[in-house]
């Protein structure tokens, strides 16, 4: 596959292809952080088996010792990369408020180096496994919540207008994110359905934010002017 770019602004770019392809062709200082989610290699699908293909490059895991390497990352699923990434004190933990009789996991990891302490965020899951809840659709089967990456960015160390990297962006979730929180956002998928889809959300997840922003833009004037 020749990596090519399916969608570009100002604010995001989106690359479909393999990372380690495209990542020779990103200038060093063209990102200030990574907030990614790789494939786990658990040869397993995730989520609802009726519903979600498999996961592209889950029958090993990748190397992501690259991105331990990073001064600014966070890997969710950095449990199962722990012969790669170096020793952290700074794991998070989103916990799912999910019973334990539940057949769901009950709480998820990711490592960080950009954290020095342990920090939890607390969201039902139970609400985001319905096609559509209040934070997002569900489109893809590790797909994690807006409202988690979020504050994973609140805690990356980065300021409004720097750039997040997300070498394995599945449904765009990251990028999303970004925007929200007025980040840019490189992404990389090797999944063509998933690159459409998180073509598609970074589309409208702009749109919405240049409409809060000239939201906030008139209400200054009207400030100026009383």
């Amino acid at each position: 596959m020749t990596p090519r770019i399916v969608y570009q602004t100002d604010r995001a770019t989106l690359w479909c292809g393999d990372c380690l392809a495209v990542l020779p062709t990103l200038a060093a200082d063209s990102f200030d952080a990574i907030l990614t989610d790789p494939p786990y290699g658990v040869r397993l699908k995730r989520g609802d088996s009726r519903t979600f293909r498999p996961i592209v490059g889950d029958e090993a895991p990748p190397d992501v010792r690259w991105i331990g390497a990073h001064s600014k990352a966070i890997v969710w699923g950095g449990n199962n990369f722990c012969d790669q990434l170096p020793r952290s004190t700074g794991w998070l933990v989103w916990d799912k408020w999910e019973s334990p009789l539940s057949e769901h996991s009950m709480a998820e990891l990711a490592w960080t180096n950009c954290v020095r302490t342990i920090r939890v965020h607390r969201q039902s899951f139970r609400g985001f496994t319905a096609t559509v809840s209040h934070d997002s659709e569900r489109v893809h089967p590790a797909q994690k919540t807006i409202a988690l990456m979020e504050w994973c960015i609140g805690l990356s160390g980065t300021v409004a207008d720097q750039a997040i990297l997300d070498p394995f962006a599945g449904s765009g979730t990251t990028g999303v994110a970004c925007i929200r929180t007025g980040r840019r956002f490189i992404g990389i998928e090797i999944d063509e359905r998933y690159c459409q889809i998180a073509a598609r959300r970074l589309a409208e997840a702009e749109s919405a934010y240049a409409l809060f922003d000239e939201a906030e833009q008139v209400k200054e004037r009207q400030l100026e002017l009383s």
